[in-house]
């Protein structure tokens, strides 16, 4: 074999190794910018949190007065609670605008799948206040992050992790079950769920297993309560006796036929047999 028919079947044989190495590196990148959509926190996972938080723009607050200034110019709203969710022990009830709708919507959604409300367990927490295991990564400080305590029900475990899976596998949020101590740790990406629940249609009340944004429904008006008079006009008499000179009950007339027609029969008898 010649040295140029040597180096030809060099070069066709090193054409499809580059493709392949093109595509593993590919999909390595891929791989390291998205992480594989499952429950369990990793380093990569904090990463894109962070990352996030510094592409919005969020100030990380680092002690309590810097939590009240981003109150006081509303770049925080307060969680109030309600019938879908609690707050248990929260230090500050205070959260971005998008991650108070997402609780809402949500947590909607689950009470009506699971017959229990959400408990939300924390939100901001200053930088000065964050727990000795706290990720040095951890977006609690900018307010975009809500922990959710684990129901004691398996079946209220699958729908949420469920529901909470397929809003990660959308990008809108990135969700880890941590566990010391056990909870749910949910980042919000804000930018990317306001744009998604802006898309989505209004509904009453869910109907589905997966997450849809819910719109407040107008209170129906209640009809006027008719007046006494109106009210006593409108009630059915009962029990009210027969007037004098109505005909009798249908059922009366025919046991009364059937009484003539054994009478007669009885006496038609009696003449043909005469006495015994």
């Amino acid at each position: 074999m010649g040295r140029r028919t040597f180096r030809r079947m060099m070069a066709h044989a090193a054409f499809p190794a580059a493709v392949v190495a093109s595509v593993v590196v590919g999909v390595a990148m891929s791989a390291a910018a998205k992480p594989s959509v499952t429950m369990r926190g990793s380093p990569a996972s904090m990463q894109r949190q962070h990352a996030n938080a510094v592409a919005a723009d969020f100030t990380f607050a680092e002690t309590p007065a810097a939590v009240d200034e981003l109150v006081k110019t509303e770049r925080l709203v307060r969680l109030p609670g309600g019938a879908d969710y609690a707050l248990a022990k929260v230090s500050y009830p205070y959260t971005r605008p998008e991650v108070k709708t997402f609780v809402e919507n949500v947590s909607a959604e689950y009470r009506k799948a699971c017959g229990e409300p959400l408990v939300v367990t924390s939100l901001t927490r200053p930088r000065a206040e964050q727990p000795g295991n706290a990720h040095k990564l951890s977006v609690h400080p900018a307010g975009m992050a809500v922990d959710f305590r684990i129901s004691r029900e398996s079946r209220c475990q699958k729908w949420f992790e469920k529901a909470l899976l397929a809003l990660e596998e959308k990008d809108l949020l990135d969700a880890t079950r941590e566990r010391n101590p056990p909870h749910y740790h949910v980042a919000v990406f804000t930018n990317a769920y306001a744009a998604y629940a802006a898309r989505q249609k209004p509904v009453e009340r869910p109907t589905s297993s997966s997450p849809t944004v819910l719109r407040p429904k107008p209170a129906p008006s209640r009809p006027a309560e008719p007046s006494a008079p109106a009210a006593a006009a409108a009630e059915p008499r009962r029990d009210a006796p027969a007037p004098q000179g109505a005909e009798p009950p249908l059922v009366l007339v025919l046991l009364s036929s059937v009484a003539l027609l054994f009478l007669l029969g009885w006496r038609i008898a009696k003449h043909h047999h005469g006495p015994g």
